[in-house]
């Protein structure tokens, strides 16, 4: 028979891409917050090396900056979200930038994911990535928000 034809790559030594589930991804989201979101989504962006995904990584710190700079230096732009969540407002905004942060990489990679899941291709195991991206954007949120601090005095 004729595996070589079936390879879905351009040489045949070159493995196909195994990227981390989207599961993965909205829980490193959901749980670990936007920085952690921006570190997972980007392993991979590293793993299909793909150059055109930094402008979006970049807006999404951006994004990521901007709401904390105005969470804490301008609340009353969100005075109906703090009746409504009270001091809840930076930990549903947190998540709710995450899970966008997630579905936006989600649909720049849906490509790939949905040939993973056609091919049946079992993905790569996600626990030591999301144990280190959670932590490592814990420690970026919190060197945020001293760093924000730090601009007020």
């Amino acid at each position: 028979m004729r595996e070589h034809l079936l390879t879905p790559s351009l040489s045949a030594s070159a493995a196909p891409v195994r990227l981390y589930s989207i599961q993965s991804s909205f829980l490193v989201a959901f749980f670990g917050g936007p920085a952690a979101s921006l570190l997972y989504c980007g392993l991979n962006s590293w793993r299909l090396r793909r150059l055109a995904d930094i402008p979006v990584h970049l807006a999404g710190a951006a994004l990521l900056v901007a709401l904390a700079y105005l969470l804490m230096y301008q609340p009353a732009r969100f005075d109906g979200l703090y009746q409504l969540l009270g001091n809840d407002v930076f930990r549903a905004l947190r998540t709710m930038l995450a899970l966008a942060i997630c579905g936006t990489f989600y649909a720049l990679h849906q490509k790939q994911h949905r040939s993973r899941a056609f091919f049946s291709d079992k993905p790569p195991s996600p626990w030591i990535a999301a144990i280190v991206c959670m932590v490592a954007g814990y420690s970026i949120m919190v060197g945020l928000v001293a760093a924000l601090k730090g601009m007020a005095s």
